[in-house]
């Protein structure tokens, strides 16, 4: 074999290993285009986008380019660890700049907590997201059973009395909005825990760190624009 033809010969390889490489890479995700913080995004695509309704619990400006739709319970540890600790910052860098709009929607997983619920939706608008707070905040005191006498307690700061409790609890046009809430939620959306986040046409079921959060944000606001 002559010279000419063994160079040749190591050139091909070196240029057929070096494809190979790029074609890995490129199935890594490496210098692939993507969507910012991809790869912490867990959202899947929605089943359906829900439609914010009149009269609902919101956060943020109605024409924000991203809508979340929150489904929660408010017996539920997960959702107090959103509400306590990713809610703060998610307020600061997204709701009260303009980007975002959050929606509460009621997902009771258990009595206490439909009774929880049903309690704060006696609330105006003012009084209403203290009390959410107030209620995940002392989730251990009231999250047991029979812990609709530790949430009469508790909403007295409110100026709720035992009686206005009874009327909260009793009130059949609440019972039958949580009762047709949660049923949308499991027959469209497909909701079947909590909590479950509906960012624009994503979904996202639970979340642990802000980041993985934010990832899935910042994609829906790419995709907005």
């Amino acid at each position: 074999m002559n010279r000419a033809v063994l160079v040749g010969l190591i050139v091909a390889i070196v240029i057929a290993v070096g494809a190979g490489i790029w074609i890995w890479q490129s199935g890594q995700g490496i210098g692939a285009s993507s969507a910012p913080n991809g790869e912490l995004d867990a959202s899947e695509p929605a089943p359906a986008v829900p439609e914010v309704k009149d009269g609902e619990k919101t956060l943020g400006e109605a024409n924000a380019p991203v809508t979340i739709v929150e489904y929660f319970s408010l017996g539920c540890p997960h959702c107090r660890h959103f509400h306590e600790d990713i809610l703060p910052k998610l307020k600061t860098e997204y709701i009260d700049t303009g980007k975002v709009r959050l929606v509460f929607r009621d997902f009771p997983l258990d009595g206490v907590s439909y009774g929880a619920a049903l309690v704060t939706r006696c609330m105006n608008d003012l009084a209403y997201f203290p009390m959410v707070d107030t209620l995940f905040a002392q989730q251990d005191t009231w999250h047991v059973e029979n812990g609709v006498n530790q949430i009469k307690t508790i909403v007295k700061t409110a100026g709720l009395d035992d009686a206005a409790v009874d009327a909260c609890l009793n009130n059949q046009a609440n019972k039958d909005q949580i009762k047709a809430s949660q049923d949308e939620a499991a027959n469209k959306f497909k909701v079947n825990s909590t909590p479950t986040f509906f960012i624009n046409d994503r979904v996202l079921a639970g979340v642990s760190q802000y980041e993985a959060f934010k990832a899935t944000i910042d994609g829906a606001l790419a995709g907005a624009k």
